[in-house]
Parts: structure tokens; C-alpha cells; sequence
């Protein structure tokens, strides 16, 4: 029995396919697309009254594909929008002149009246809204706030 091999040229195919500027062919045949290509075409798609079906078929792209990439275009921009309008929040510390630091009850003579003092507190103005917190705060749940508020 005489066993023929057939021959394939793999390089005539994949410059016949990689002919196009940003898809590269791999030797299995799968394509692989540079991201200066995803957002030209995404960008065509952008168009008012343009169907991405049909971009996605001019470009021989599944167009559940393209709108993937579409809706990672999307929220990358919407990150770095967020990226940009994150800033340092302004803080002014205001003493007041009834704090003082309080006394452990051994030094408290008998017979004299305790004083309250008052517990320490922070003001924070965000958006037009005041945030009191006073007494112990943990500082993970103060950042988690925070970070809720800014994102708003």
C-alpha cells in the first residue's frame, strides 16, 4: 500500500488571508486581529444609520464578535473618563476650643464633677450633602463610603 502525502502550502495562505493590514493568520488558521484594527472598525460602526451586520460582514467578522468589541471600546472609555474626573477631595480640620484629651479616672480627684468631653468627630461635605461621623471610625468602612460617593 502506497501512502501519498498531501502538500500544504501554509505560508501562501495565511499571506493571502494576512493581507489585510491587522489580522494576522496563525499556522492553525485562526485569525488574530492588532487593536489599531478592532477600533477602526468600531469606529465605522459608530456611525449614525450604519448596521454592524454589515460591517461585520464587509470585514468577514461574526458580529457578535464586533459587538463585543464594541461594547469593550464603550466601557473603556467610560473608565477612563471616571480615571479623569477622580480628584483629591478638599479636607480642612477645625479644632474646637471645648476639646481636650480626656482624663483617665485616676487622675479625676473625688468630689470634683466630671466634664463631658466631646467625642471626636468627622464632617465631610460631598455633592451638597454633610456626612457626620462621630465616635470611633473604622477606616475600611470610611474608604468604602467614600469611594461610593465619588463614583457618583
Amino acid at each position: 500500500m502506497v501512502s501519498t502525502m498531501k502538500m500544504v502550502d501554509t505560508k501562501k495562505r495565511a499571506t493571502q488571508v494576512g493581507s489585510v493590514d491587522g489580522v494576522r493568520v496563525n499556522r492553525t488558521g485562526r485569525r488574530t486581529f492588532t487593536l489599531e484594527y478592532k477600533l477602526g472598525v468600531v469606529k465605522q460602526c459608530s456611525a449614525p444609520g450604519i448596521s454592524v451586520a454589515a460591517i461585520a460582514l464587509e470585514h468577514r467578522i461574526n458580529a457578535n464578535l464586533l459587538r463585543r468589541w464594541i461594547v469593550r471600546h464603550q466601557r473603556a472609555l467610560v473608565d477612563s473618563i471616571v480615571k479623569q474626573q477622580r480628584k483629591m477631595l478638599p479636607v480642612t480640620i477645625e479644632s474646637t476650643p471645648s476639646a481636650q484629651p480626656r482624663s483617665s479616672p485616676e487622675q479625676i480627684e473625688p468630689g470634683t464633677k466630671r466634664r463631658r468631653v466631646p467625642v471626636a468627630s468627622i464632617e465631610i461635605e460631598l455633592y451638597g450633602a454633610r456626612i457626620h461621623l462621630r465616635g470611633g471610625v473604622y477606616a475600611q468602612a470610611l474608604r468604602s463610603v467614600l469611594d461610593v460617593l465619588a463614583q457618583r
